[in-house]
């Protein structure tokens, strides 16, 4: 298994004679730097704790052989483990290797399979139910040809193309779901056929979970509120959400506004999709009350509650949430942090709690938020790292 800076980090913490947590800035506080040559704030006259990271070895034949299991699923060639460890400068061997597996279409297909574990997405189409492929197709296709990754959440056309295996190539396809202008899989009918559900909260949990990396609470105020013996964390006003025929103002068990204050402001944008994924001009959810009911916009939110991404960015329709989510920082982190954990063999962010602190991760994004959100060029410099070369 991979040695990461953030176990590291955690094991020099440890060691350490006074405890710390596991908050990123108990972890910065309990590191120490290695200086040798005296020339850091010590001057050398404290000795520096010697870590694991001291040992790592530069190996590119060992980086070559992990970055081909993970982008193209095989071992590499002889003559390709030959020319990286005979080459005069391995390193610029070894990115040449790397380049020619992100060209090969097997990398195409990685990312197809990979996309549709992050997404949860995948099958064909079955009588009224259209493909679950077209989500995840579109997302790899994105990342394969260095397009923006915030076309996911912005772009109108050819949002729905499938994968001809025979000819290793994408095929343009509309998603053809009545929608007025598409926004990137937040129309997908795949995605809106298979999270359907009461009040439209399984989609905007989807949206949230595979593209912020975080469960719900979504939004925090600096300054929490005790109601019944709990914390109201949400920065949004309490009455902002419905009472009746739900009360997502409950505070018996649960703060339920902590949640449905964000989610409530989103679900009315997803609830006109039916359970084939098609939009209609109405309301297609149901309100879990007894009996069952159709959900109207009074259900989520009270009289003139503005629809938002959220608290201050309002949004009046897909295409504008699109714009929102495309435009969050958040959203950015958490795309890096799933290129990280592609490449360093970790789990899911989210459903196996695999995250991975923003100072580890933190040169990525700003690169990432510096080169037009290229996923496939932020993580071939995760692949070029020391933290992927050395051992």
């Amino acid at each position: 298994m991979r040695t990461t800076p953030v176990l590291l980090a955690l094991a020099a913490a440890a060691a350490l004679a006074s405890a710390c947590s596991e908050s990123p800035e108990d972890l910065e506080n309990g590191q120490t730097t290695k200086d040798p040559g005296g020339n850091g704030p010590n001057n050398g006259s404290e000795e520096q704790e010697h870590t694991a990271l001291d040992d790592r070895k530069l190996d590119y034949n060992e980086a070559l052989r992990t970055a081909s299991l993970k982008l193209v699923r095989a071992l590499p060639t002889l003559a390709q483990i030959k020319r990286v460890q005979n080459a005069s400068d391995q390193k610029v061997a070894y990115e040449e290797e790397l380049d020619a597996m992100f060209a090969d279409p097997r990398f195409q297909e990685r990312m197809i399979k990979w996309w549709r574990d992050v997404m949860r997405q995948g099958g064909g189409a079955d009588g009224d139910r259209p493909s679950r492929d077209t989500a995840p197709v579109f997302a790899a296709r994105l990342v394969v040809e260095d397009r923006p990754y915030t076309d996911l959440f912005t772009a109108t056309t050819n949002t729905c193309p499938s994968y001809d295996a025979d000819g290793r190539a994408f095929v343009d396809g509309e998603c053809n779901n009545n929608v007025a202008v598409n926004a990137g899989v937040l129309t997908n009918p795949g995605v809106m056929n298979q999270f359907y559900g009461n009040m439209a909260f399984r989609r905007v949990r989807w949206v949230q979970e595979t593209f912020v990396c975080t469960k719900f609470p979504a939004e925090y105020s600096e300054a929490p509120v005790e109601m019944n013996g709990a914390e109201y964390v949400s920065p949004w006003k309490f009455e902002s959400i419905a009472a009746e025929p739900i009360n997502f103002r409950d505070t018996e068990s649960v703060i339920c506004a902590n949640c449905h204050t964000t989610l409530n402001h989103i679900a009315p944008l997803f609830a006109n999709f039916d359970m084939n994924g098609m939009w209609t001009d109405s309301i297609q959810v149901k309100t879990p009350v007894i009996p069952e009911v159709d959900t109207a916009l009074s259900h989520w939110l009270e009289p003139n509650e503005k629809l938002a991404w959220r608290l201050g960015t309002e949004v009046a329709d897909l295409p504008a949430l699109g714009q929102a989510i495309a435009a969050d920082p958040d959203v950015a982190e958490c795309a890096v942090a799933r290129a990280w954990n592609f490449a360093m063999s970790k789990e899911d962010i989210v459903s196996d709690l695999a995250t991975v602190p923003l100072e580890v991760i933190q040169p990525f994004v700003e690169e990432f938020q510096g080169n037009g959100k290229n996923f496939k060029e932020v993580l071939r410099s995760i692949m070029t790292s020391d933290d992927f070369v050395r051992f």
